[in-house]
This record gives C-alpha cells, sequence and structure tokens, in this order.
C-alpha cells in the first residue's frame, strides 16, 4: 500500500524573514511500503529522485558526527545514484551505530533560487524513518558561522529554521522508501540559499541500528545541471565475487567476499553447508502467527570492520579480519548466531513492549551453543559471578536450563511474544511458574550443586 500524508502542522517550520527567504515552508512526507518500494523511488506527492539537480556540483561537509564504515562516502548523497534494495550499506550514507546521528552542509557556491529540497531513504527497519532538522543561511545576518558548535544557537550564528521532519508514525512498523519534500506552500521558491544545514537525529533511542540509511539529497532551483561524476560502484559486479546460494526453492543466501578474496574459499567449502543446513532449522525454531521469514539474506565480508558480526535486517556484516583468525575456531558458529537474527526480526515491534536485549542476544546464543555447537563446547558460567542479565552465553546457558527443566517450547514461545512486541516480565511467571529471579535463583543452586558433585 502507498501511504502519503502532509506532515502536520506541528511539524512544518513556518518562517516570515527578510524576502531571500520566503513566507510558509510545507514538508510532504511519502511512504512507500511493501510492493510499492521499487528502485525508482516513484511517490504519490514527492518527485522522484534527480540527476540532475542543483546539488550535483553542490559541496557536502560533514560537520560532525561519524561516517558508519560499512556505508557510503557523503558523495553518496548527491551522486544521482540510489540504492536498488532495502538493506544496501554501500549504496546509502548513514552515521555510525549506536552514534546520535551528526550535522551536514551544503555550499552551493553562490546563492541558488531553491524550490525544493528533497531527501530520500530506504530501508526495512528502523533505519527508513527520516529525523532531522533543516537550516538555511539568514540572508538578514551579517556573518554566518559555516562551523557552530554543536550546542549553539544558530540563529545567533546566522541561520534559519527551515523545517523539522520526523516521519515516524507511532504504532506503525518503521521500515519503508521514505521521500520528503521541504517546499514554499504556494508553489513559488523556497529563497535564495547558498547554504544548508541538515541537522540529523538517530530514529530510535536504545536501539543499535537506527542511524537513517539516506540514498539522495537532491536541490530543485528549476534548472537543469550536468549530473554528478558517479563514484565507482562498491558493489561487486563480478559473479564470482557475490554468489547466491539457492536452498531448494525457498531461501537464497548471497555471499560477498569481495573485499575478502582470501576468504571465498572458506566461504564455498565450510560456511556454505552450515548456512543451507542450519537456516531452514532456525526458521522452524522460530515461528509466530502470521509471521514469514526473510527469503533472502546477505553475508558480507568487510576488510576493515571491527569486532566480530552484526546483522541489520537482512544484511549479516562480517569482520574480515576477525573471521580470517578464526576459520578453524567460532567462525561459523559466529555466522549462525547472525542467522537467528536475521530469522528474530523482533524490530518490527517498535512502538510496543521493548524487548530486552540480554533475551534477544542470549536467545541466539542458545540456538547457537547448545543447539549447533558440539556439547564439550557449550559456555560454562560461574554461579558466584553471573546474572542472567548477562546477555550472550550465559543468558543461553540459563534458557537451556529452562527448556531442559520447565518447557521444551519456552524458546519458541518467548521468540513469538519478542516478534509481536508482547514481551513483558510476567511472562517468566506465566511459562516457567516463576519469577525471573526466582528461576536464575534455582539455576544459579543447580550450579552450585553440580560443582559440588564434581569435587
Amino acid at each position: 500500500m502507498n501511504r502519503w500524508w502532509i506532515v502536520p502542522a506541528a511539524f512544518v517550520a513556518t518562517c516570515i524573514v527578510p524576502p531571500c527567504l520566503r513566507g510558509e515552508i510545507k514538508t510532504v512526507v511519502n511512504v512507500n511500503r511493501g510492493g510499492d518500494a521499487t528502485p525508482d523511488f516513484k511517490f504519490a506527492d514527492v518527485p522522484a529522485p534527480s540527476k540532475t539537480d542543483a546539488a550535483n556540483a553542490a559541496k557536502f561537509t560533514l560537520l560532525d558526527g561519524r561516517r558508519d564504515g560499512n556505508g557510503g562516502d557523503l558523495d553518496r548523497l548527491n551522486d544521482g545514484r540510489v540504492p536498488d534494495g532495502d538493506d544496501v550499506p554501500r549504496d546509502n550514507f548513514f552515521f555510525a551505530a549506536r552514534s546520535s546521528g551528526g550535522r551536514i552542509l551544503v555550499d552551493f557556491g553562490k546563492p541558488i533560487a531553491v524550490k525544493a529540497i528533497n531527501t530520500y531513504s530506504w530501508h526495512a527497519d528502523a533505519r527508513g524513518p527520516q529525523v532531522y532538522k533543516l537550516y538555511a543561511n539568514d540572508p538578514a545576518a551579517k556573518d554566518i558561522d559555516l562551523k557552530p558548535a554543536a550546542d549553539a544557537d544558530l540563529a545567533k550564528a546566522g541561520w534559519k529554521l527551515l523545517a523539522e521532519v520526523d516521519t515516524r508514525v507511532a504504532d506503525q512498523e518503521p521500515g519503508g522508501q521514505y521521500g520528503v519534500s521541504i517546499r514554499d506552500s504556494a508553489g513559488g521558491d523556497v529563497g535564495e540559499i547558498r547554504y544548508l544545514l541538515f541537522a540529523i537525529a538517530r530514529t530510535e533511542r536504545d536501539e543499535t541500528f537506527d542511524n537513517t540509511f539516506y540514498g539522495e539529497i537532491d536541490v530543485d532551483d528549476g534548472q537543469e545541471h550536468a549530473p554528478a561524476v558517479a563514484a565507482a560502484p562498491t558493489r561487486p559486479e563480478t559473479p564470482a565475487e557475490v554468489d547466491v546460494m539457492k536452498i531448494g526453492d525457498k531461501y537464497e543466501i548471497a555471499f560477498d567476499t569481495s573485499q575478502m578474496p582470501e576468504i571465498k574459499k572458506w566461504v564455498d567449502e565450510k560456511l556454505k553447508p552450515v548456512c543451507a543446513e542450519w537456516y531452514p532449522k532456525i526458521v522452524d525454531m522460530l515461528p509466530s502467527e502470521g509471521y514469514t521469514a526473510p527469503r533472502r539474506f546477505t553475508v558480507i565480508f568487510h576488510k576493515d570492520m571491527r569486532g566480530v558480526a552484526n546483522t541489520g535486517g537482512t544484511r549479516i556484516n562480517c569482520a574480515g579480519d576477525w573471521f580470517m583468525k578464526n576459520l578453524e575456531g567460532e567462525a561459523k558458529g559466529a555466522v549462525v548466531h547472525e542467522m537467528v537474527h536475521v530469522v528474530q526480526q523482533y524490530g518490527r515491534a517498535r512502538g510496543r513492549n521493548r524487548n530486552p536485549g540480554w533475551m534477544v542476544e542470549g536467545l541466539a546464543d542458545y540456538i547457537r551453543w547448545f543447539l549447533y555447537e558440539p556439547a564439550d563446547k557449550r559456555p560454562r558460567v560461574n554461579p558466584a559471578r553471573a546474572n542472567y542479565t548477562d546477555s550472550y552465553r550465559t543468558t543461553a546457558a540459563f534458557l537451556n536450563y529452562l527448556v531442559d527443566k520447565h518447557d521444551k517450547k519456552i524458546i519458541e514461545k518467548f521468540n513469538a511474544a519478542m516478534r509481536e512486541g508482547k514481551y513483558r516480565d510476567e511472562l517468566w511467571k506465566e511459562l516457567a511458574g516463576n519469577t525471573v529471579d526466582e528461576l536464575w535463583g534455582d539455576y544459579i543452586t543447580t550450579l552450585r550443586s553440580e560443582g559440588d558433585r564434581r569435587r
């Protein structure tokens, strides 16, 4: 379904200023979901992205905030290209995971008659919506600070607020393709503008991956400009570097080793068989009413990525350096853990009860360490120092105890509740007969008894 609306008056910045900036600005938001979201970025009331707009020759500068290394460079915003899918990090610009966003300065080199500023984003989850404030240089100001401090009074620094954009809608899933158009309400020019300042915010407060995937920023001045010199494509074109493995006629997994060709042999010989066997198993382990797990996802190995691995939507990002050091150790299990996140898709429950991160990660590690890995590799919990909120292996071991002692289907039941946004503390008593603290106390007593027997 194609949904569109004009943002309510409370979200529209109306500025009555000298003639170089016009009177009343409106912000129009269109959203495409499901099959309406296509690489053409066609909307009901927002123009499709342009390759000949005035932003092509503008200079974009990152004033503050950290670019996510898994995404594209800043020139992705004005290169005339948009992503062809809802989870293509390197074809978008976005700020780093866990960061609070940042600010981008746009300089046209001289004042131009701006008719509209259009911004575009696309993601299957929390990185889809757009949240930002847009400022333009105040023509009445004698001086303008082009590098204002983060806490500066922008009005005193020579800036005028044009619009406050927030495309989030309560109780609706955030995923989708978003188009935003900021323009004069009467159809005239927004104003004579040389500088724009985007103050971009994250879309959530307690999510790791919640900085918007911005695919393009267009500035319409009513003229046609030469297309930007397109950045070299970062997605590999060589079929050998991106293999798509089919699992029967139901699932597809794309393996991208373009940055790490040295890992391809291991992927082909060791990882693919594990993924082919375990992805369908994980889907069967984690059902819920009306839910269909992703039929396609991507595993990409990054040359310069830090850490181990993470999953956003249907993309598993792997730190190539860590994997090369652990090919004979934990590498395959790490991907099994991330495939659980692909199936979980708990982010779509936003607006309802929050899922504790320790449960999300603990459930993934339960499937990894207690179902996939051999028994002799299972984690051991120190009863003197551990807590069920420690996440990962500790929570996994606790969940395994509950499966053995209380309910063989407790993982499936917790999963369904979290996917539907219905997790709450009372669930522990409903599913296992006691509060989580009481259950943890029983588990610790069991661990101590087992320790005494081994002595």
